[in-house]
Protein backbone atom coordinates (compact mmCIF):
# COMPACT_ATOMS: atom_id res chain seq x y z
CA UNK A 1 0.00 0.00 0.00
CA UNK A 2 1.48 3.50 -1.02
CA UNK A 3 0.07 6.66 -0.53
CA UNK A 4 0.75 8.81 -2.89
CA UNK A 5 -1.73 11.21 -4.39
CA UNK A 6 -3.35 8.09 -6.35
CA UNK A 7 -3.35 5.53 -3.99
CA UNK A 8 -4.28 7.01 -1.32
CA UNK A 9 -8.11 7.08 -1.04
CA UNK A 10 -10.36 10.07 -1.09
CA UNK A 11 -11.59 9.78 2.93
CA UNK A 12 -9.35 9.17 5.69
CA UNK A 13 -10.52 8.11 9.26
CA UNK A 14 -9.18 9.93 12.35
CA UNK A 15 -9.30 6.73 15.33
CA UNK A 16 -9.18 8.72 18.58
CA UNK A 17 -7.89 6.70 20.69
CA UNK A 18 -9.33 6.10 24.64
CA UNK A 19 -7.25 8.21 27.37
CA UNK A 20 -4.11 6.28 28.80
CA UNK A 21 -2.34 6.34 31.47
CA UNK A 22 0.15 9.36 30.44
CA UNK A 23 -3.21 11.42 29.91
CA UNK A 24 -2.85 11.65 34.33
CA UNK A 25 -6.75 11.23 33.93
CA UNK A 26 -9.08 9.52 36.68
CA UNK A 27 -10.65 8.01 33.95
CA UNK A 28 -8.15 6.31 32.23
CA UNK A 29 -8.46 3.79 30.26
CA UNK A 30 -6.51 0.11 30.40
CA UNK A 31 -4.40 -0.45 26.73
CA UNK A 32 -6.29 -3.61 25.82
CA UNK A 33 -9.82 -1.65 26.46
CA UNK A 34 -7.71 0.85 24.12
CA UNK A 35 -7.27 -1.78 21.69
CA UNK A 36 -10.51 -2.93 21.40
CA UNK A 37 -11.90 0.46 20.74
CA UNK A 38 -9.84 1.44 17.88
CA UNK A 39 -10.28 -1.71 16.21
CA UNK A 40 -14.26 -1.59 16.86
CA UNK A 41 -14.08 1.80 14.77
CA UNK A 42 -11.94 1.18 12.08
CA UNK A 43 -13.87 -1.98 11.42
CA UNK A 44 -16.88 0.31 11.41
CA UNK A 45 -15.05 2.61 8.88
CA UNK A 46 -13.61 -0.55 7.03
CA UNK A 47 -17.52 -1.50 6.80
CA UNK A 48 -18.09 1.59 5.39
CA UNK A 49 -16.01 1.67 2.63
CA UNK A 50 -13.06 3.61 4.10
CA UNK A 51 -9.57 2.29 3.20
CA UNK A 52 -7.19 4.65 4.96
CA UNK A 53 -7.23 5.93 8.70
CA UNK A 54 -4.73 7.07 11.32
CA UNK A 55 -4.77 6.48 14.97
CA UNK A 56 -4.29 9.65 17.56
CA UNK A 57 -3.33 9.52 21.05
CA UNK A 58 -6.02 12.66 21.28
CA UNK A 59 -7.26 12.47 24.67
CA UNK A 60 -3.98 12.23 26.13
CA UNK A 61 -3.83 15.64 27.50
CA UNK A 62 -1.87 18.20 28.33
CA UNK A 63 1.19 17.19 26.32
CA UNK A 64 4.38 17.49 27.95
CA UNK A 65 7.60 18.93 26.43
CA UNK A 66 8.71 15.49 24.77
CA UNK A 67 7.00 12.30 23.68
CA UNK A 68 7.09 10.04 26.76
CA UNK A 69 8.59 6.24 26.45
CA UNK A 70 4.91 5.36 27.56
CA UNK A 71 3.31 6.84 24.41
CA UNK A 72 5.88 5.30 22.28
CA UNK A 73 5.11 1.78 23.75
CA UNK A 74 1.04 2.02 23.77
CA UNK A 75 1.04 3.85 20.27
CA UNK A 76 3.28 0.87 18.74
CA UNK A 77 1.06 -1.58 20.25
CA UNK A 78 -2.45 0.03 19.16
CA UNK A 79 -0.90 0.50 15.28
CA UNK A 80 0.48 -3.42 16.12
CA UNK A 81 -2.77 -4.65 16.03
CA UNK A 82 -4.09 -2.32 13.36
CA UNK A 83 -1.62 -3.41 10.90
CA UNK A 84 -2.39 -7.22 11.57
CA UNK A 85 -6.55 -6.67 11.88
CA UNK A 86 -6.49 -4.14 8.56
CA UNK A 87 -3.57 -5.30 6.29
CA UNK A 88 -4.61 -3.98 3.41
CA UNK A 89 -5.41 -0.53 4.64
CA UNK A 90 -3.53 2.44 4.23
CA UNK A 91 -2.54 3.07 8.04
CA UNK A 92 -1.00 6.45 9.78
CA UNK A 93 0.30 7.59 12.96
CA UNK A 94 -0.24 11.23 14.58
CA UNK A 95 1.01 12.70 17.75
CA UNK A 96 -0.85 14.95 20.45
CA UNK A 97 2.75 16.35 21.14
CA UNK A 98 4.30 17.38 18.01
CA UNK A 99 7.08 15.05 16.84
CA UNK A 100 9.03 14.57 13.85
CA UNK A 101 11.25 11.67 15.26
CA UNK A 102 9.31 9.28 17.23
CA UNK A 103 5.98 10.03 14.47
CA UNK A 104 8.26 8.51 11.89
CA UNK A 105 9.75 5.61 14.19
CA UNK A 106 6.63 4.45 15.47
CA UNK A 107 4.69 4.61 12.00
CA UNK A 108 7.96 2.73 10.85
CA UNK A 109 7.78 -0.05 13.51
CA UNK A 110 3.93 -1.01 12.87
CA UNK A 111 4.24 -1.10 9.17
CA UNK A 112 2.64 2.69 8.38
CA UNK A 113 1.98 4.11 5.50
CA UNK A 114 2.00 7.61 6.47
CA UNK A 115 2.40 10.85 9.66
CA UNK A 116 0.53 13.40 10.10
CA UNK A 117 2.31 16.17 11.94
CA UNK A 118 0.65 19.30 13.29
CA UNK A 119 3.17 22.09 13.33
CA UNK A 120 5.98 20.90 10.22
CA UNK A 121 7.43 24.17 9.03
CA UNK A 122 7.68 27.20 11.01
CA UNK A 123 6.80 27.86 14.41
CA UNK A 124 2.62 28.44 16.43
CA UNK A 125 1.80 29.46 19.63
CA UNK A 126 -0.87 26.80 20.95
CA UNK A 127 -2.13 25.18 24.70
CA UNK A 128 0.73 23.90 25.51
CA UNK A 129 3.26 26.70 24.59
CA UNK A 130 5.22 27.64 21.46
CA UNK A 131 5.44 25.12 19.17
CA UNK A 132 7.73 24.40 16.49
CA UNK A 133 8.40 22.79 13.16
CA UNK A 134 10.16 19.20 12.87
CA UNK A 135 10.59 19.08 9.43
CA UNK A 136 13.86 18.53 10.18
CA UNK A 137 13.96 16.03 12.82
CA UNK A 138 11.22 13.79 10.46
CA UNK A 139 13.38 13.98 7.47
CA UNK A 140 16.53 12.76 9.39
CA UNK A 141 14.98 9.96 10.89
CA UNK A 142 13.01 8.55 7.91
CA UNK A 143 16.53 8.75 5.75
CA UNK A 144 18.19 6.81 9.02
CA UNK A 145 15.30 4.19 8.79
CA UNK A 146 15.22 3.62 5.04
CA UNK A 147 11.70 4.68 5.39
CA UNK A 148 10.96 6.89 2.21
CA UNK A 149 7.34 4.68 2.01
CA UNK A 150 6.44 6.56 4.81
CA UNK A 151 4.95 9.77 3.57
CA UNK A 152 4.47 12.74 5.67
CA UNK A 153 1.23 15.13 5.65
CA UNK A 154 2.09 18.01 7.23
CA UNK A 155 -0.92 20.66 8.52
CA UNK A 156 0.26 24.65 7.71
CA UNK A 157 -1.54 26.55 10.24
CA UNK A 158 -3.40 24.16 12.52
CA UNK A 159 -6.44 25.52 13.11
CA UNK A 160 -5.66 24.99 17.30
CA UNK A 161 -2.71 27.33 17.62
CA UNK A 162 -1.65 31.09 15.65
CA UNK A 163 1.75 31.08 13.88
CA UNK A 164 4.27 33.27 15.38
CA UNK A 165 4.77 35.31 12.29
CA UNK A 166 2.12 36.70 9.76
CA UNK A 167 3.99 34.82 6.88
CA UNK A 168 1.48 34.26 4.12
CA UNK A 169 -0.13 30.85 4.01
CA UNK A 170 1.21 30.11 0.33
CA UNK A 171 4.48 30.83 1.40
CA UNK A 172 4.39 28.47 4.37
CA UNK A 173 2.46 25.57 2.01
CA UNK A 174 5.45 26.40 -0.76
CA UNK A 175 7.97 25.89 2.52
CA UNK A 176 6.38 22.81 3.78
CA UNK A 177 6.90 20.97 0.57
CA UNK A 178 10.13 22.72 -0.63
CA UNK A 179 11.74 22.95 2.74
CA UNK A 180 10.16 20.60 4.74
CA UNK A 181 9.55 17.73 1.27
CA UNK A 182 6.17 17.34 2.62
CA UNK A 183 4.13 14.36 0.66
CA UNK A 184 0.58 16.12 1.13
CA UNK A 185 -0.52 19.62 2.70
CA UNK A 186 -3.47 19.57 5.62
CA UNK A 187 -5.59 22.90 5.87
CA UNK A 188 -8.29 23.43 8.36
CA UNK A 189 -10.03 26.48 9.47
CA UNK A 190 -11.59 27.43 12.00
CA UNK A 191 -15.11 27.68 10.25
CA UNK A 192 -16.06 25.75 6.53
CA UNK A 193 -16.48 29.15 5.30
CA UNK A 194 -12.20 29.71 6.47
CA UNK A 195 -11.21 26.08 4.89
CA UNK A 196 -12.68 27.43 1.67
CA UNK A 197 -10.41 30.69 1.80
CA UNK A 198 -7.20 28.76 2.30
CA UNK A 199 -7.88 26.19 -0.23
CA UNK A 200 -8.74 28.82 -2.90
CA UNK A 201 -5.45 30.67 -1.71
CA UNK A 202 -3.32 27.72 -2.00
CA UNK A 203 -4.41 26.17 -4.62
CA UNK A 204 -3.28 28.31 -7.24
CA UNK A 205 0.15 27.63 -6.57
CA UNK A 206 -0.35 23.68 -7.83
CA UNK A 207 1.82 22.13 -5.75
CA UNK A 208 3.33 18.83 -6.60
CA UNK A 209 1.28 16.56 -3.49
CA UNK A 210 -2.16 16.38 -2.14
CA UNK A 211 -4.13 19.39 -0.79
CA UNK A 212 -6.12 17.53 2.34
CA UNK A 213 -9.03 18.87 4.45
CA UNK A 214 -7.98 18.20 7.67
CA UNK A 215 -11.04 18.58 9.47
CA UNK A 216 -14.79 20.21 9.49
CA UNK A 217 -15.75 17.65 6.44
CA UNK A 218 -19.37 16.64 6.82
CA UNK A 219 -22.23 15.66 4.49
CA UNK A 220 -23.45 19.25 4.46
CA UNK A 221 -20.22 20.81 3.63
CA UNK A 222 -19.01 18.23 1.20
CA UNK A 223 -19.88 20.57 -1.70
CA UNK A 224 -17.80 22.67 -1.11
CA UNK A 225 -14.65 20.75 -0.77
CA UNK A 226 -15.10 18.26 -3.49
CA UNK A 227 -13.93 19.98 -5.78
CA UNK A 228 -11.13 21.43 -3.60
CA UNK A 229 -9.50 18.44 -1.50
CA UNK A 230 -7.85 15.94 -2.80
CA UNK A 231 -8.50 13.68 0.17
CA UNK A 232 -10.45 14.41 3.46
CA UNK A 233 -9.67 13.85 6.82
CA UNK A 234 -12.98 12.94 9.26
CA UNK A 235 -13.69 11.81 12.79
CA UNK A 236 -17.10 14.26 13.97
CA UNK A 237 -19.35 13.38 10.92
CA UNK A 238 -18.95 10.22 11.90
CA UNK A 239 -20.50 10.46 14.92
CA UNK A 240 -23.92 9.48 15.88
CA UNK A 241 -24.76 9.65 19.86
CA UNK A 242 -26.94 6.72 22.04
CA UNK A 243 -25.16 3.89 19.87
CA UNK A 244 -24.90 0.66 22.20
CA UNK A 245 -21.32 0.04 23.54
CA UNK A 246 -20.13 -3.09 22.39
CA UNK A 247 -18.54 -5.63 24.86
CA UNK A 248 -18.53 -2.47 27.42
CA UNK A 249 -16.44 -0.53 24.82
CA UNK A 250 -17.97 2.97 23.88
CA UNK A 251 -18.87 3.15 20.38
CA UNK A 252 -18.85 6.51 18.47
CA UNK A 253 -19.20 5.84 15.16
CA UNK A 254 -22.23 4.73 12.55
CA UNK A 255 -21.47 2.72 9.34
CA UNK A 256 -24.37 4.80 7.81
CA UNK A 257 -22.73 7.88 8.10
CA UNK A 258 -19.20 6.28 7.25
CA UNK A 259 -21.07 5.29 4.01
CA UNK A 260 -22.51 8.81 3.23
CA UNK A 261 -19.51 10.68 3.41
CA UNK A 262 -17.67 8.09 1.40
CA UNK A 263 -20.89 8.48 -1.85
CA UNK A 264 -20.32 11.93 -1.23
CA UNK A 265 -16.62 12.35 -1.52
CA UNK A 266 -16.66 10.51 -5.38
Amino acid sequence: MTTDSVKLPRIIAAIHLLPSRESFRPDFQPLQKIIDHALIHAQIAYDGGVRAFYFQDVNDTPVGPHVAEHTVSHMTTVGQELRRAFPDVALGVCLMQNSGKESIEIAHAVGAQFVRIKVYVGAMLKAEGIVQGVAYEAIKTRHHLNAQHIKILADVYDRLGEPLAPIPLPDMCRQAVEFGRADGIILTGRTPEQSIRMFDEVKPLKLPVPLILGGGASAQAMKFFVNRADHFIVHAAFIRRGLPPRNGVPVEWDVEKVRELVALAK
